[in-house]
């Protein structure tokens, strides 16, 4: 699980890089409850903290971590992730174990963000425009790395008012799908707990190695 973990941590990285580093597009003007606008004020939100100097430091890495960690569960649907990751197992499994894994998935997809996005080096993206039909959009952003472009599309669902996003695209490939295909391998040969377990793991991993070498600012 590792290997093949670690290559959609690293992959996901560069989403998370991207919803909180922008630079404006040449799209339409969009009102402020289009989802496209609402990914723009978390945004600015995230750039405002990392340029916070009462937030900088070795010292203030925890309490920077913390905002920034918020700002993220307002934006993400960790929960429909989750179960999307999942896939069918989620109708089969029990309530505890359902909110463990939840719980889980989304401290591995923050606690691997938190440890690259304030070491951003100023690659060029672009948010350049949206389809939205009824309450589900596609937020589209180009991401500009070593002279390479890549495409990175952003699906959301509005939740009463507030657009989410459940899913990641990069070049064509889910994120979601991804977990899913390695999540239903690890399942036909361990239970529910053995992949809890490997999660658990995984963040305790994280946790500390964000401990031991705390982002630079």
């Amino acid at each position: 699980m590792d290997i093949y973990l670690n290559k959609i941590l690293k992959t996901l990285l560069i989403a998370f890089a991207v919803l909180f580093f922008y630079q404006s597009g040449g799209h339409a003007a969009y009102t402020a409850d289009q989802p496209i606008e609402q990914i723009k004020s978390t945004v600015d939100q995230a750039i405002t903290i990392l340029n916070d100097d009462s937030l900088k430091g070795k010292d203030k890495h925890r309490v920077r971590q913390k905002q920034l960690f918020n700002l993220v569960d307002q934006r993400f649907n960790f929960q429909l992730m989750a179960r999307l990751a999942l896939g069918e197992t989620w109708t089969t499994v029990d309530k505890n174990e359902r909110r463990h894994f939840v719980e889980l998935f989304s401290e591995l997809l923050k606690n691997t963000y938190i440890r690259r996005v304030e070491s951003y080096s100023g690659e060029q993206i672009v948010f350049t425009r949206q389809i939205v039909k009824n309450n589900l959009a596609l937020i589209f952003s180009k991401y500009e790395k070593n002279n390479q472009d890549f495409t990175i599309n952003y699906k959301m669902q509005n939740n009463n008012g507030k657009w989410l996003v459940y899913d990641v695209v990069i070049e064509g490939v889910s994120v979601i799908k991804q977990y899913r295909r390695q999540f239903a391998q690890i399942l036909q040969n361990e239970t529910m707990q053995g992949l809890i377990k490997r999660l658990d793991k995984k963040v305790k991993e994280l946790v500390q190695a964000s401990d031991d070498e705390p982002v630079k600012s």
